[in-house]
């Protein structure tokens, strides 16, 4: 008898695409994460500053002298940025003592990029989910999580430790939690009030998103009037524990709300900024993220509120659409448009899974080996910075000469970064002009960086000091001309492989690796020096001379800091150890001075200062050699403090600086 055939169906559907997506994203961002760069920015520097100082003090305050923070009447300073990037570093500086000091200096460097790579895989996942929220199949889920995790430069921040994974992943379960409220039955109450505080934390995050996270919560809008009045009330309720502590906090920091930004504003040309934010080679969206015209093609065919149409469908585009619109405009008309560092337009970093999947619905409706190649090409212009770590370039941009701009320009620039030349001209930082010349774009500087760094040190210098863009604004290479051969290796390091982890087996002597734990604990003993607190400061010092393995910087805090306990002979006793070469060391040589000014033994004084002087420039050090002992600052602290550009709380000003 005939077998009956099995009648053929369609192939169940894979569900598992988007977890398999979100799994090919972790493992290529953690093979690829070169995590010797932790604390390189100054941002994440003071976001981990801050982070470190909760554990060890159980404050918020740092060393003053940082660039961009906020002084406080007491004599230290706090950082303007948002509290949430610090708080998610908690557990990192929490850690960090016990690995360091089982492991090296330097050890715990891949434990500061776990909060950013974390999120950018919760920005991911939360991409998918928003795509399955809004109909896409298991596959299409996929689609976005790649999209926005390997095919967008948000990629590219898991191994920094910036703030925009954290605010891209807030704002996408601002958005997801908002979809699902939409979408469940009886009101979506406990994923209304749920949206709301995850836009809490959006402002907790970064304050402007104030203005941008409430657009995220347009879902809730859809449906009976009943149950939008309901989703509202439980939002605004579930936001206002966050908002309360955002309030709290700004005043404690800076006396007012949103006014971390004071002498900064809104002078750049807003439809310059546009242009160069969307379509411009080196910070353009469209370049950086081509599947942003998709998800705008999609959005404009969501369905429209017209009676008989899906106003559901609608919002939920404007969900997306309108938080990525307004962060384009604010950071078109910001001063620094650019964002300074980062891989492509980091100030909309954020919206990205917010358009992610709207991307992959619109990639859906193609051809199967057009999806494919629309995905992967996507993946392929958001590569470079995974070979080669943002920090890089960033490094030796800030390493070039000032630009000697025109007046009409340097309006647009605060008046704190402005200096003017010995003829009086105009000058500012090189990255302001160096974003807007086409041959500094990514695309040319990481393939020019990567080929420089694979020669001899010598031939990296050579060509180090002659960028690809010397014939379209010559004289603006390294400030330091010839380079030496030796800081050559550090601008422009050999390539490494590198993965998440791999500086748990310690740094070694590699001149590129940073030690951010270790430096955020030297800035709480300085700090603790600056308020006058010299035990607090002898305990900081000797655990950092603990865990630095004796360093110099750490043996010389811990000696000021019995000196200004009144123990000079242990001071003396303590320095006295090393080897004589080290005593010669700048941090070493001037507390030396300190203490044979105490004790009135001016030809010591005078012979380490000398050796001191040359390694603080700007500082009173700097000069102390030519003055009178007795007219020398009373200590460290106030010897190695360095005028700097501070923030005077106020709120960002609007129109061209004066």
């Amino acid at each position: 008898m005939a077998r009956r055939e099995r009648a053929k169906g369609p192939a169940p559907e894979d569900r598992s695409a988007p977890r398999r997506a979100l799994l090919l994203v972790a493992v290529v961002l953690a093979l690829t994460a070169d995590d010797r760069h932790a604390g390189k920015f100054s941002d994440g520097r003071q976001v981990i500053r801050t982070a470190v100082a909760l554990t060890e003090t159980g404050s918020l305050g740092q060393a003053r002298g940082a660039p961009r923070s906020v002084p406080r009447p007491e004599g230290d300073a706090v950082s303007r940025y948002g509290i949430l990037p610090s708080l998610t570093q908690v557990p990192a500086a929490l850690a960090a003592p016990a690995v360091e000091g089982a492991l090296g200096p330097g050890a715990s460097q891949p434990l500061f990029l776990l909060a950013p790579f974390l999120s950018v895989l919760a920005a991911a996942a939360l991409a998918g989910r928003a795509a399955g929220l809004l109909g896409a199949d298991a596959r299409t889920q996929g689609a976005a999580v790649l999209l926005a995790g390997l095919g967008s430069p948000l990629g590219a921040y898991a191994a920094t430790d910036f703030s925009e994974p954290l605010q891209a992943a807030t704002l996408a379960l601002t958005y997801v939690l908002a979809l699902a409220a939409a979408a469940s039955g009886g009101g979506g109450r406990r994923a209304a009030a749920a949206a709301g505080a995850a836009a809490s934390l959006a402002v907790l995050a970064k304050t402007s998103l104030l203005a941008v996270a409430p657009l995220a919560l347009l879902p809730l809008l859809a449906g009976p009037a009943r149950d939008r009045l309901l989703r509202l009330v439980l939002a605004a309720l579930g936001a206002a524990p966050g908002l309360v502590l955002w309030a709290a906090l700004e005043v404690h920091r800076f006396g007012a709300l949103a006014a971390s930004y004071g002498g900064e504003g809104f002078s750049h040309p807003l439809l310059d900024g546009l242009w160069r934010l969307l379509v411009s080679p080196n910070k353009g969206l469209l370049l950086f993220f081509p599947a942003a015209l998709l998800a705008f093609a999609a959005i404009a065919r969501a369905p429209g509120g017209a009676p008989g149409h899906d106003r559901a469908g609608r919002l939920a585009a404007l969900g997306a659409l309108s938080p990525s619109v307004l962060l384009l405009a604010l950071s078109a008309a910001w001063w620094c448009w650019h964002g300074v560092g980062g891989w492509g337009p980091r100030f909309l970093v954020p919206a990205l899974p917010l358009l992610a999947p709207w991307a992959a619905l619109a990639i859906a409706r193609l051809a199967p080996r057009a999806r494919i190649g629309v995905v992967a090409a996507s993946v392929l212009l958001n590569a470079p910075p995974l070979l080669l770590h943002p920090a890089i370039p960033d490094v030796y941009f800030a390493n070039c000469a000032r630009a000697t701009v025109p007046e009409a320009f340097a309006r647009t620039i605060p008046p704190g970064y402005v200096e003017r030349d010995a003829e009086g001209r105009a000058t500012v930082t090189p990255e302001n002009v160096l974003h807007e010349l086409p041959s500094a774009s990514p695309w040319v500087v990481t393939p020019w960086l990567l080929r420089a760094a694979s020669a001899d040190a010598a031939a990296t210098a050579h060509a180090l000091e002659n960028p690809p863009w010397e014939g379209a604004r010559p004289g603006l290479g390294p400030r330091l001309s010839p380079l030496p051969p030796e800081v050559a290796r550090v601008l422009a390091p050999p390539f490494r492989l590198g993965f998440l982890g791999r500086g748990l087996a310690g740094q070694g002597d590699d001149p590129v690796a940073g030690t951010v734990y270790l430096d955020a604990l030297a800035d709480q003993a300085l700090r603790a020096l600056q308020l006058g607190r010299p035990e607090r400061a002898r305990a900081l010092a000797e655990k950092l001379v603990t865990l630095s393995r004796g360093s110099d910087a750490a043996r010389a805090l811990l000696a000021e800091s019995l000196r200004l306990l009144g123990r000079s002979p242990e001071a003396w006793a303590l320095l006295e150890t090393l080897p004589r070469e080290r005593r010669s060391a700048p941090e070493v040589a001037l507390v030396v001075a300190l203490l044979a000014r105490d004790r009135g033994d001016e030809p010591l004084a005078r012979q380490a200062i000398r050796l001191a002087a040359p390694a603080f420039p700007g500082a009173p050090a700097a000069s102390a050699p030519g003055r009178p002992l007795p007219a020398w600052p009373a200590g460290y602290a106030e010897m190695t403090l360095v005028p700097v550009e501070e923030v005077t709380p106020a709120r960002p000003g609007l129109g061209r600086f004066r």
